[in-house]
């Protein structure tokens, strides 16, 4: 008997949105995440700070640092998160960004416009954490044409 009551508070909780949301409207999500960057390939390291306007729409500020012996890239964006699918623990998203790039010497170029385009997902944990990945196209024409960036593991943390 006390069997059925957990399997039907577990369904309640997952059905009534409560684990799939991070966050209401108002609320900050930090997140670090650790990758790779291609073109020429660099440790990445991009730390995100994004407000949480509803459920499925997120918004705010993301720095790329591309970090190896082939020299450094670093990008700063505002970016527009959008959220879909109805899984309550699988969370699938898209990126836009846009923002500034600089680079060292290896690059033609040292200061740049950056543009860039992602899709991933997030998987929740719990109410205030969740693990995702991300593969972003990055454009940088006075720098590189075109990069990739995937950071890898991705940890996000309501504030």
């Amino acid at each position: 008997m006390r069997a059925w009551f957990v399997i039907l508070g577990m369904g309640f909780f997952l059905v009534s949105g409560r684990v799939c949301a991070m966050g209401v409207r108002g609320d900050f999500v930090g997140s670090a995440g650790l990758g790779i960057l291609t073109s020429p390939t660099l440790l990445l390291i991009s730390p995100q700070l994004e407000y949480v306007h509803n459920r499925d729409l997120l918004l705010g500020g993301l720095a790329q640092m591309g970090l190896g012996r082939g020299g450094v890239l670093f990008t700063a964006s505002g970016t527009v998160r959008h959220f879909f699918g109805g899984s309550p623990r699988v969370r699938p998203c898209v990126e836009g960004a846009l923002g500034l790039s600089l680079a060292s010497s290896l690059f033609s170029s040292s200061v740049g416009v950056h543009i860039g385009a992602g899709m991933g997902f997030d998987y929740v944990l719990d109410k205030r954490s969740v693990i995702g990945t991300m593969i972003r196209l990055n454009f940088s024409p006075p720098l590189n044409s075109f990069f990739l960036t995937w950071p890898i593991v991705t940890l996000r943390f309501l504030l």
